[in-house]
């Protein structure tokens, strides 16, 4: 064997009671499991006193759009360094392919966002897209969505009108394409640009080759604040309307869905979450085959035009302009603050693209409203101007506020929650302390010190049901003829160490992680230039590599 692993008290990614034994590694695989006393390997690790689980599997990435860069592992080592080993990418509506005519600009100009180095975008289609990767090599396994954004600019451009029953059909024979190239499923944002224009017919049409392929639909819900309709005499709370939509797409094509990153936006939505949970289990009861997946924060990463009403998204420099136009957004603007119980000082600037106004980095709206003597909001829609609409930003208001974190717990605790950081990571910025305490944080915080999960259950949830979920049939568990994707930790120090001002703190307690049989990660520490990770495809309704 290439490896043995001594004495390891190994969590097998089934949510089932940890046992300590020896692994042995050979060909990238799990080999064997038991008393290795008498087996030899090239490498040994004594494992005593460590846990170890199967490699932490990120359900809902941006990183692939950094993966294309020749240093890419210099980027995306804080990922293995908390152990994730594989990623899900493609999320929100956004994946780097296919590039057709009429959507080269949108997918650079995402791009932007989400990458720093220069790319070449010497790809078309997904499954030139995925060998590109697999030919340079990747530092981590990748499992990749195709995003209707990047389908629905390809065939409409930037149109807000609704889709035609033909453009519909274009939109499915994309995907079709998608996933006879490797990718794993489809993914919509539903808050953004092109999504929002989309009915839920659309979606339905264009996932139809879902359930020819076997292919898993992520959603980036359309709404996650509880609006209730003026019309609605039912008082129906968005976010519940929005997971209907989701389940809509099982109940169409009876393929599973995952409703990405649950959150509660703003102190009004927070009391909604027993509803929304509640009405989650009730759909899964009624045999919808749904999800969800959250990460361990109060805030999460978007956009700085994430604000702006839907009218205003294809007209953003008249929107902050022209002085009528610019009225209308900012009473729109401070109703919905109002009404979903935000307030400019969640809002903290993470990154911005002219790097010479990288000083507005770290500071929130409020903060630079303060400094200028302007109105916060009239603040916000100047430096939706300035800075662009792809700046990117973070909000502190997601299913709770600095210690007030009564949604987030009951989201996390959930059965039907999944992990994932859903961080931008790009090498510039401040950064978003997911990127660097994800896993441990579940693990140390809300595990150890909280006793939120079992540590059995929470690795079930970032590794075995992750997979589950995904479709990914060779890793996730600890099982002989698996691949070896492992991480090694301590349950007694494991933690994350970042703060909302000092985000980019490594984690305490990773010790050794092991990707494809090879080891990575060496007390705490990844070696950048490797590249033993794998591209994984959707082959005959199952990914593997």
């Amino acid at each position: 064997m290439d490896l043995i692993i001594r004495n390891a008290c190994v969590y097998d990614g089934s949510g089932a009671e940890p046992f300590t034994t020896d692994l042995g590694i050979g060909g990238g695989q799990i080999e064997a499991i038991g008393d290795l006393t008498d087996a030899e390997a090239a490498a040994t690790i004594d494992a005593d006193g460590l846990a170890a689980a199967p490699g932490f599997i990120d359900m809902h990435s941006h990183s692939d759009w950094v993966l294309p860069q020749p240093h890419h592992g210099e980027v995306l080592a804080p990922l293995l360094e908390q152990g994730i080993t594989t990623l899900v990418g493609g999320n929100c509506g956004a994946s780097p392919a296919p590039i057709v005519p009429g959507n080269e600009g949108r997918v650079k100009a995402v791009g932007r966002m989400l990458h720093d180095q220069a790319l070449d975008y010497a790809w078309t289609d997904m499954a030139t897209f995925l060998d590109l990767l697999e030919r340079n090599g990747v530092a981590l396994n990748l499992a990749q969505l195709v995003g209707h954004g990047t389908i629905r600019t390809g065939v409409m451009g930037g149109a807000s009108e609704r889709a035609t029953d033909e453009e519909v059909a274009a939109m499915a024979d994309q995907v079709r394409g998608a996933l006879d190239g490797g990718a794993i499923g489809f993914s919509t944002g539903l808050g953004y640009a092109p999504g929002v224009f989309a009915d839920t017919e659309e979606l339905i049409g264009v996932t139809a080759p879902l359930a020819e392929r076997g292919g898993i639909y992520t959603s980036h819900a359309r709404s996650y604040v509880a609006l209730a309709r003026r019309d609605d005499p039912d008082q129906t709370p968005s976010n519940i309307r929005a997971l209907d939509e989701t389940a809509a797409i099982h109940r169409a094509h009876g393929v599973k869905v995952q409703h990405s990153h649950l959150i509660f936006v703003g102190d009004e939505s927070w009391s909604s979450t027993d509803r929304v949970l509640e009405h989650l289990e009730r759909l899964a009861e009624q045999d919808a085959d749904i999800a969800c997946d959250a990460f361990p924060y109060v805030g999460g990463n978007t956009t700085l035009a994430v604000f702006m009403p839907a009218w205003a998204l294809t007209q953003l420099d008249k929107a902050v302009s022209d002085p009528e136009l610019r009225g209308k957004a900012k009473r729109s603007l401070e109703r919905n603050q109002a009404n979903f119980g935000m307030c400019w000082d969640d809002t903290q600037i993470m990154w911005v693209p002219d790097r010479a106004l990288a000083r507005y980095e770290g500071l929130t709206i409020a903060e630079v409203a303060t400094a200028r003597g302007t109105d916060p909001t009239d603040t916000y829609l100047d430096l939706l101007r300035e800075l662009g609409p792809r700046a990117r930003i973070i909000n502190w208001n997601y299913s709770g506020r600095d210690d007030e974190e009564a949604s987030l717990r009951k989201v996390l605790k959930h059965p039907r929650t999944c992990f994932e950081t859903d961080t931008i990571l790009t090498g510039q910025g401040f950064d978003n302390p997911a990127s660097y305490g994800t896993f441990p944080r579940i693990l140390g915080r809300y595990v150890r010190e909280l006793g939120l999960l079992s540590l059995s259950e929470a690795i079930h949830r970032m590794t075995g049901m992750s997979a589950q979920r995904m479709n990914i049939a060779d890793r996730g568990f600890i099982r002989e003829g698996l691949a070896a994707d492992l991480v090694l930790f301590d349950p007694d120090t494991i933690g994350d160490n970042t703060t909302r001002k000092a985000p980019d703190r490594s984690p305490s307690g990773i010790e050794t992680v092991v990707l494809n049989g090879q080891v990575v990660v060496r007390d705490g520490r990844f070696d950048s230039t490797r590249r033993d990770g794998k591209v994984l495809r959707l082959q005959k309704g199952l990914v593997r590599a």
